[in-house]
């Protein structure tokens, strides 16, 4: 049965350039899916942790277990574990937000909407891998007949990564955005996450 199907498969369409193109693309995504720099944040003079530091630790109405982690990057990485989320009131009565992940405490970096937005963007890096993986192999053996051949033959992998890819620097955009109202006084610019992806991009 197994050599049946070989003898249904045509070698001489093989398409070795498209198929590294698919595979650098697949390692692309993947070091976007493992990437904790998708957004960069560099503290302002009056709107640094240290200050937001100081108000937690005079804040007699709260109790923090740990340590707060300087907020510079975000990435999907800090998304793979479970997460929470806590609040309080300063002494001035501003609230804040405290985000637990994977030995990270952060405080006014991600909220429940940004962390939405990185789930998104987990599940579209992942999409985009498979889809990739899939182009991969039947660039290398290349399907003879039925939907899968219909699939190769008119580039629906790559018109899904396109798609995809828009979609994923779309959700990227706006998480920045989310991120920068939530510290105003930062200066918030997109990491290595996104680079990741265009990258990806340019060669599939």
């Amino acid at each position: 049965m197994r050599i049946k199907w070989l003898k249904d498969v045509e070698f001489g369409e093989a398409n070795f350039f498209a198929a590294g193109s698919h595979l650098i693309s697949a390692a692309m995504a993947l070091c976007a899916l493992l990437s904790s720099e998708w957004i960069l944040i560099e503290s302002g003079e009056s709107g640094g942790n240290s200050t937001q530091s100081n108000d937690i630790s005079n804040d007699l109405s709260y109790q923090l277990s740990g340590s707060i982690d300087e907020c510079t990057n975000i990435g999907c990485y800090d998304f793979w574990r479970s997460a929470r989320f806590g609040g309080f009131r300063d002494k001035f009565d501003q609230p804040h937000v405290l985000f637990h992940s994977n030995d990270r405490v952060l405080l006014d970096c991600v909220t429940p909407v940004v962390a939405n937005l990185f789930y998104i963007l987990i599940a579209l890096c992942f999409f985009m891998f498979m889809s990739s993986v899939v182009g991969c192999v039947m660039n290398i053996i290349p399907p003879a007949h039925g939907f899968l051949q219909w699939v190769r033959a008119n580039s629906v992998t790559e018109s899904a990564n396109m798609i995809l890819t828009l979609c994923t620097c779309i959700t990227g955009f706006i998480a920045e955005l989310e991120i920068s109202s939530l510290r105003p006084d930062s200066d918030v610019t997109i990491g290595m996450g996104i680079l990741f992806i265009t990258i990806r991009y340019r060669i599939g």
